[in-house]
């Protein structure tokens, strides 16, 4: 049984946009029996895994809710929600299951789950294999780099691993991963679709992750001439953790190239 609350991460020091806290606003309204659990700054100091540690310190506030969301889930139960996720009905006839979420659709792409909304029962196998894999890493490389493998494609290869789910999937489908714990048609959770039921809507805000991805690089001396490519909505590059950025071009709204001082 999954009980009636509902986890979401706010860390760092910004403010909520006025869509964040729109979609907390439809919680309040379709899930108004819910207890709402807001984890923030102080809410981590008493977790122990280096990897939400280091991903805290260099605020990569994204790599940061992939694991409080596991944490939460299975020390308490209940459904977890990023912030950008706006709830259409109420998931009162999920709470029966072990497990539930949907498949994910972005840019047309199907992924085996939505992470943005996953509901467990307290001690959930599924959520403490996922969590065990974040104790078990490290955030920074033995590269001297961020490991900033997505929440995504470590859930992924766990599917393809524990499950035999593998691509290309559809996202159509209702999926049983086991016989209480269920992986619903991408419209139930992400994208709505005409004439089929919808819970909520994944908005994919994408203001924690990096808006522009390191797709390669040119090193000579200390130095290197990297090309970004957008992957988000912001203007937040994937760097290193000594890098230092010299010169930035922007090439077009979706290109950069930068000259970084290696550290």
């Amino acid at each position: 049984m999954i009980p009636k609350k509902i986890h979401y991460v706010w860390v760092g020091n910004n403010p909520k946009s006025q869509l964040i806290l729109n979609c907390i606003e439809s919680w309040k309204t379709q899930l108004p029996d819910y207890e709402l659990i807001e984890w923030g700054n102080e809410s981590i100091k008493d977790i122990d895994i280096p990897y939400l540690h280091e991903a805290y310190e260099h605020k990569k506030w994204a790599f940061v809710s992939d694991v409080i969301r596991l944490y939460a889930l299975y020390t308490q139960g209940g459904i977890y929600l990023d912030t950008d996720v706006e709830v259409r009905d109420s998931f009162n006839s999920f709470l029966e299951h072990d497990f539930f979420s949907g498949y994910e659709l972005h840019n047309n792409i199907y992924s085996p789950i939505v992470t943005a909304v996953m509901g467990a029962s307290p001690q959930n196998s599924i959520i403490k294999d996922l969590l065990d894999n974040y104790k078990c890493n490290s955030f920074i490389t033995d590269k001297n780099r961020f490991n900033l493998l997505p929440n995504t494609a470590r859930v992924t290869k766990y599917f393809e691993q524990k499950f035999k789910i593998a691509p290309p999937y559809d996202g159509e489908t209702t999926l049983y991963l086991t016989e209480n714990s269920i992986i619903y048609p991408y419209y139930f959770f992400c994208t709505p679709k005409k004439n089929k039921p919808n819970y909520s809507i994944h908005l994919f805000d994408g203001s924690w992750i990096p808006g522009f991805s390191r797709r390669d690089k040119i090193t000579f001396a200390g130095y290197s001439i990297a090309r970004f490519k957008r992957v988000a909505n912001n203007e937040i590059l994937d760097l290193g953790i000594s890098d230092q950025i010299i010169l930035i071009i922007n090439v077009s709204k979706n290109k950069k190239f930068a000259l970084i001082r290696n550290g």
